[in-house]
């Protein structure tokens, strides 16, 4: 079962444990008394939604074949200006290298963000979650480089 320990360590930061003993360095952001040390708490759940969309789409993408030589993801979210201040909106941009089959890597980067990411499931319930993906570098169909498609749940 997943699990977290949180321990204060003084002025605004926080680390974080999972059960294996793993560290992460959290804080306030400047403006609420951070120093710059460390990752803000909603800063680390954007990268908390690349790392889970990244495990099931290089996991899908190798089972079926694919070549893939990079995977890059870009993160923003706006936030709501009144409390509690949680994401309005997330866009998602994935950049993927190799030689990739365009139609594979498009059902699979839907279904991880549709149906398989526990994270985007999450937000996607409380924020308007848009992701869209480029291939950099040779594909297997005959899409262009740096073919983009724009996908919006």
């Amino acid at each position: 079962m997943p699990k977290a320990h949180i321990t204060w360590k003084g002025k605004m930061q926080f680390v974080g444990q999972d059960r294996y003993g793993h560290e992460v360095l959290m804080e306030a952001s400047p403006q609420y008394g951070g120093e710059g040390k460390g990752i803000t708490p909603m800063e680390m759940l954007l990268a908390a939604l690349g790392g889970c969309a990244g495990i099931d789409i290089v996991t899908m993408l190798k089972a079926r074949g694919q070549n893939l030589s990079s995977y890059d993801v870009a993160i923003e979210g706006v936030r709501r200006d009144e409390h509690p201040k949680s994401f309005k909106e997330i866009e998602v941009r994935f950049t993927f290298g190799g030689q990739l089959d365009r139609a594979t890597v498009d059902r699979v980067v839907n279904i991880t963000m549709r149906r398989l990411c526990p994270i985007a499931h999450m937000l996607d319930k409380t924020s308007s979650l848009k992701w869209s993906y480029e291939i950099v570098g040779a594909t297997t169909a005959q899409a262009p480089e740096g073919m983009k498609a724009d996908v919006k749940s």
